[in-house]
């Protein structure tokens, strides 16, 4: 699968240069409603769902990845308003999951979902987000941090055959050529295409620039 990753220029030339992904934390993600995808009216069951978050907070990091780069609202919440640069991965299938976008809470008996298989209610809610944030057409990777590379307090997972880079495009409003990303980006990350991204002239996309010249990595 082909998706994308939107961040900065400067948090993505040390990604490529790198050869790693930031994983993130349940505890540092900007929707509030993570793991809140469950209906949870009384008090035992928020107490429950405190302690599954915590847990999970604890074993688990996240990458989440887009599968287009062509929504501009995406750039200008994840690509530093168009400053930004779009990483494209192909990811193993097996290591993606969709996320499903619901109106309502899921209606569950959490305190029975813990006990009784607290790792299947856990996959459901890290997969569950509210309707509006449909826009994203999200996938994420859900990486036990046992099995991350941890650098001081933060896990990484390094490029790999289910994390394997293969484009870069540049933001419509970043004025970086294509050769000094190039030069960022590892040997072992052969022929990565680079492109410059602009505004379509008839819709409200995020098009390819073909007045750039295509560069790939590793190529003369």
């Amino acid at each position: 699968m082909r998706a994308y990753y939107l961040t900065s220029e400067k948090w993505a030339l040390e990604a490529i240069k790198k050869r790693r992904l930031k994983l993130s934390r349940l505890d540092e993600m900007n929707d509030p409603f993570e793991l809140l995808g469950v209906s949870l009216k009384t008090k035992e069951s928020r107490s429950v769902f405190l302690q599954l978050k915590k847990e999970l907070n604890e074993e688990i990091g996240i990458l989440c990845f887009s599968k287009t780069w062509h929504n501009p609202v995406m750039w200008s919440h994840y690509g530093n308003r168009h400053k930004g640069l779009c990483l494209g991965f192909d990811l193993m299938d097996d290591w993606t999951f969709p996320i499903s976008y619901k109106g309502v809470r899921l209606k569950e008996d959490t305190e029975k979902g813990v006990r009784e298989n607290k790792e299947t209610l856990g996959h459901q809610l890290l997969t569950t987000k509210y309707k509006h944030w449909e826009y994203e057409r999200e996938v994420r990777m859900i990486i036990q941090l046992k099995h991350a590379v941890k650098d001081k307090e933060y896990y990484f997972l390094p490029f790999c055959n289910a994390l394997n880079l293969r484009e870069v495009i540049i933001g419509a409003r970043n004025d970086t050529r294509p050769e000094k990303v190039s030069s960022n980006i590892s040997t072992e990350d052969f022929k990565v295409k680079i492109t410059k991204s602009r505004m379509a002239f008839g819709s409200f996309k995020i098009v390819m620039n073909k007045a750039f010249k295509v560069v790939e990595s590793g190529t003369s």
